[in-house]
């Protein structure tokens, strides 16, 4: 696996370094031998971007995988501005992982929005030193394939991760919320309703189907639904979206 060193970055204040190194025990330091076994070990062949400031976890996180998946290509960098510039110099990557709290005036959250529009067939997830369901949330909304508090033990962490890269959408259960669905996957379950195919309506609201996908994905959580049609029909019982007129 490969991991090309980002440009030095200014640190964060020292609580964020400590809750780094904090982090680093139980991702750096436990990474010295895979901590998962084969049948749930990641084998797909990606490329993945970590933008993280802090060297210690961005270390910790490049020497984890590198135990655990060492045919994934992974590239760190420091803040929005390098991904940006990596992305623009090298192309699109399979999966993004940023941190939420980057230096200078654009976050994670930020980020990841920029680049699904730029590059809509990059799986994004967001990270965070913080245990916020509120970033879950904001997440899901944006069409992210996750979030991953890094305060997870690394077994959970690398199943989590071994899932998003297999096209499946992950998030804490803890923060999964069931108070309703974004105006998004409201408008794209009534389409479904509709009987509209996932390419028709990712090409009538101008997205990719992956996060089409992904926000089908993150309705069938919300509703406890395993298909389209017990999907649909849940959220209208609950009041979530009106069905078309016959």
């Amino acid at each position: 696996m490969l991991c090309t060193p980002p440009a030095t970055a200014g640190r964060g204040p020292p609580d964020r370094l400590a809750r780094a190194t904090l982090a680093i025990r139980t991702v750096g330091e436990r990474s010295r031998a895979p901590i998962i076994d084969n049948a749930m070990a990641i084998d797909t062949h990606a490329t993945v971007l970590i933008v993280e400031d802090h060297p210690l976890y961005r270390d910790g996180l490049v020497q984890m995988l590198a135990r655990n998946a060492p045919q994934l290509r992974c590239h760190g960098v420091a803040d929005a501005a390098q991904a940006l510039e990596r992305l623009r110099q090298q192309g699109g990557v399979d999966l993004v992982l940023a941190d939420h709290r980057l230096p200078g005036p654009v976050d994670g959250l930020q980020l990841l929005e920029r680049i699904g529009a730029l590059y809509p067939t990059a799986g994004r997830v967001l990270i965070s030193g913080a245990d916020d369901a509120r970033l879950g949330a904001q997440a899901r909304e944006r069409g992210l394939m996750g979030f991953l508090p890094k305060s997870l033990e690394p077994g959970v962490w690398l199943d989590a991760l071994r899932r998003i890269l297999a096209g499946d959408p992950w998030f804490p259960s803890a923060q999964q919320t069931r108070s309703g669905l974004t105006p998004r996957q409201a408008l794209i379950l009534e389409r479904v309703a509709a009987g509209d195919t996932n390419k028709l309506i990712a090409r009538e609201l101008g997205l990719s189907e992956r996060t089409i996908k992904y926000h089908l994905a993150a309705v069938f959580e919300r509703v406890d639904a395993t298909g389209r049609a017990e999907a649909v029909a849940r959220a209208a019982s609950l009041g979530w979206i009106g069905l078309p007129a016959r």
